[in-house]
């Protein structure tokens, strides 16, 4: 709460997103703990959230049902990393009733191995499209985020990645091709995360 209306590390700089929370499968009883304080700093200040969940299916829900329990609010709650997460859509589906944000930010990442978790395929860009389709197509557009989660150097242009253009210069495009409408990705790329990053 000081780090968001003062400032973080004795600067006067305030943050302005509790997160990324970073979460196992299953929770520790630690990262339970962190939940909670999360959800009651977020209950009193009004302020966005983001949430890194394990690496299960069952980990997102859990992870509401923590933060629900504790008084968060969960229409400012980011739920990251879906991309590797929920891939049954009857799932995604039954997730994405709970009203946090919806959150595809492995765009760029295309790997046959997934080291943290062998079990897992990980979608391609295409199948990140069409799911973002899906949720479209089922009236979440306006609880949806992308993005790339780039994090280590070879991600980025200089180092011959895709870089932060990506998803503009590539993903859009196909998007648009894969018949998601000019006014769903105005919303997605531009009105969520305005609306999330907006302190109630």
């Amino acid at each position: 709460i000081h780090e968001i209306l003062r400032g973080a590390d004795g600067t006067s700089i305030k943050c302005g997103v509790i997160g990324e929370i970073g979460c196992s499968w299953p929770l520790t009883d630690s990262e339970r703990k962190v939940l909670q304080a999360t959800a009651h700093a977020q209950a009193q200040l009004g302020c966005p959230v983001s949430i890194h969940p394990g690496r299960n299916p069952s980990a997102p829900f859990q992870i509401i049902r923590v933060l629900q329990e504790a008084g968060a609010d969960i229409s400012k709650t980011v739920m990251s990393h879906l991309d590797r997460t929920l891939l049954d859509k009857k799932e995604l589906l039954e997730f994405a009733q709970l009203g946090c944000y919806l959150e595809y930010d492995l765009f760029g990442t295309e790997l046959l191995h997934y080291q943290f978790n062998p079990d897992i395929d990980m979608p391609d860009d295409n199948k990140r499209i069409r799911r973002v389709r899906l949720l479209v197509d089922e009236g979440y557009e306006d609880r949806i985020l992308m993005a790339h989660d780039i994090h280590t150097k070879h991600r980025l242009m200089k180092y011959g990645g895709h870089g932060y253009s990506h998803i503009l210069t590539n993903v859009v495009p196909k998007m648009l091709l894969r018949g998601i409408t000019e006014n769903a990705l105005h919303k997605i790329l531009i009105e969520n995360p305005k609306q999330w990053l907006t302190f109630k």
